[in-house]
C-alpha cells in the first residue's frame, strides 16, 4: 500500500515537470514544433542515461530529491506525444498544453488524499494487510 501512496506523489511530480518543459518554451515565444518534440525526446533520453547520479542528492524538508529527480526524464518523456498532439500550434497553445498537464498534476495532488483513502478502505475490506 505504500508504494501505492509514493507512486501518486510521484505521478504529480511527474507532471508538474511536464509542465515547467511546456511552458518555457512557450514563453520563450516558440510553438509546438517537431524540433522541439525531438528536443524534448533529447533531455528526457539525457536524464535517463544520468538518472542513477540524482542519488546523491540531499534530503531537503523531508523529501528525498534524489528519489524524486530519478522521475524527472519522465517529466520531459510526457511532453513529446502532448507536443506531437499540439503540432503546428502557436507559443500561446504550448503555454496552453503545458497549463493543462500541469492542472492534471495539481488534480492529482489535491484529489490524492481522497483516492488513497478509498483504496485503503478498499485494501482493508478485501483483507489487505
Amino acid at each position: 500500500m505504500d508504494d501505492w501512496r509514493l507512486r501518486s506523489r510521484r505521478a504529480t511530480y511527474i507532471l508538474l515537470v511536464g509542465s515547467f518543459l511546456l511552458i518555457g518554451p512557450g514563453l520563450a515565444g516558440v510553438g509546438a514544433t517537431l524540433p522541439v518534440a525531438v528536443g524534448l525526446a533529447a533531455l528526457a533520453a539525457g536524464l535517463w542515461a544520468v538518472r542513477d547520479q540524482f542519488r546523491a542528492l540531499p534530503t531537503v524538508a523531508g523529501y528525498d530529491l534524489g528519489w524524486y529527480a530519478r522521475d524527472s526524464w519522465l517529466g520531459a518523456a510526457v511532453c513529446v506525444p502532448v507536443v506531437l498532439v499540439g503540432l503546428g500550434g502557436p507559443p500561446a497553445e504550448l503555454q496552453a498544453l503545458g497549463g493543462f498537464v500541469g492542472l492534471v498534476g495539481m488534480v492529482n495532488y489535491f484529489l490524492r488524499p481522497l483516492y488513497l483513502l478509498v483504496a485503503d478502505a478498499l485494501w482493508r475490506l478485501l483483507g489487505g494487510a
